[in-house]
C-alpha cells in the first residue's frame, strides 16, 4: 500500500506530460494499442444532447492487457468535457458514450503515453486494447 501514493503521483505526472504534448501523437515504447468494432447493438437510452439523437449510444470496452493499471482519457471532438477512466491491471471496463469522433489517451507507469483518434458510430460496440 506504500506504493499507491507514488503510483498516483506517476500517473498524475504522466497526464501532465500528456497534456503538454497533446498536439503531437506518440506511440508506445512497448505493448500495443488497437481498436476493433463489432456490429452488436446497445439498446439503452441516455439524456444526450447536441449532435447525437436522444437514445443513441455507443458501447466502448477498454481492455487492459498490461500487468499495471492504466488511465484512459476520452475527449469527444466538439465537446468541452472529458472523461477519465481507470482500468485495473489485466481487466476491462465498459462505458457508454455518445457517438462521434473521440481522442483517447492512455498512460501507465513505465510506458510512454499514447494518444489516438477513433470514430464511434451509434448503436455499435467497440473494444480498445492496451
Amino acid at each position: 500500500m506504500k506504493r499507491l501514493p507514488s503510483l498516483v503521483a506517476l500517473v498524475s505526472l504522466a497526464f501532465a506530460g500528456l497534456l503538454i504534448s497533446s498536439c503531437s501523437s506518440v506511440s508506445p515504447s512497448s505493448g500495443s494499442v488497437s481498436g476493433s468494432s463489432s456490429g452488436s447493438s446497445s439498446g439503452s437510452s441516455s439524456g444526450s444532447a447536441g449532435a447525437a439523437i436522444q437514445g443513441e449510444t455507443t458501447r466502448l470496452k477498454l481492455s487492459n492487457k498490461l500487468y499495471r493499471p492504466i488511465v484512459v482519457r476520452l475527449e469527444r471532438l466538439g465537446d468541452p468535457g472529458r472523461r477519465d477512466i481507470t482500468v485495473p491491471a489485466r481487466s476491462s471496463e465498459s462505458v457508454k458514450v455518445k457517438p462521434g469522433t473521440y481522442k483517447y489517451s492512455a498512460v501507465a507507469e513505465g510506458f510512454r503515453p499514447i494518444s489516438k483518434y477513433k470514430e464511434l458510430e451509434a448503436k455499435r460496440s467497440y473494444t480498445l486494447y492496451f
